[in-house]
């Protein structure tokens, strides 16, 4: 349970970006790839999530691009993948909130349907300390093992808090400090699951989200970061 709960805390911090310039946010630089390192409450290395950016295409005035992401366990074996949009526009950056779900280990035996709910978390281009940011819900059913598992989480009370200078080693930036609350439940067998916990996210206008940790109770669960990319 332990371990379920790290991996969905950290997941769900790594999906979200930002934009102004759409042509510095490491999302839309085709070809690239992007390392996420995954570290638990003790700051170790547990994992890691590699996006790598298959196309970057004009659509009116955005700049949309396609990628993939695998996550990857502490002895580099691959376990899941995914693949996901990001778009900029002249008001800001949005990107798909399913990015979150391929990184589970958890999932790696769900055979996932067509019905899932299209939804996102945009990012504005004037954000500023103090502001409200939209929330968001994304719902999807799937089989595990036979049997129906329907997955849904809420992100909510997404509130610009601050700024501060982040360094990882990929590099130094200087960030909005994003907080928000996440609602999870995984649905199996007419039971619910409910996980409530929060999130701080990291973001530099321009790049993107090279920060995340995860609390549950007041205490550390783990947490991201970006460690490497590669053009």
């Amino acid at each position: 349970m332990k371990r379920l709960l790290f991996l969905l805390l950290t997941a769900c911090c790594v999906f979200p970006l930002q934009a102004q310039k759409c042509s510095g946010y490491y999302y839309l630089r085709n070809n690239a790839e992007i390392e996420m390192t995954i570290y638990d409450a003790r700051d170790n290395a547990s994992g890691k999530t590699v996006y790598k950016i298959t196309s970057v295409r004009s659509a009116g005035d955005s700049t949309i691009s396609d990628f993939t992401n695998t996550y990857y366990d502490e002895n580099e074996q691959a376990l899941t993948t995914g693949q996901g949009h990001f778009s900029c526009y002249g008001a800001g950056v949005i990107v798909d909130m399913k990015m979150s779900i391929p990184t589970l280990k958890q999932f790696k035996e769900v055979q996932m349907e067509a019905r899932s709910n299209k939804a996102y978390l945009d990012y504005p281009a004037d954000m500023q300390v103090g502001q409200e940011l939209k929330a968001g819900r994304y719902e999807m059913v799937g089989k595990m093992d036979g049997m129906d598992v329907g997955v849904s989480y809420s992100v909510n009370n997404r509130r610009v808090s601050g700024k501060e200078k982040i360094t990882t080693p990929a590099g130094t930036w200087n960030c909005y400090r994003i907080v928000y609350d996440i609602d999870f439940e995984m649905r199996m067998m007419g039971t619910g699951i409910p996980i409530q916990f929060s999130a701080v996210e990291w973001f530099a206008p321009g790049f993107g989200t090279v920060k995340s940790v995860s609390m549950k109770d007041g205490k550390l669960v783990g947490g991201t970061e970006i460690t490497s990319v590669k053009n």
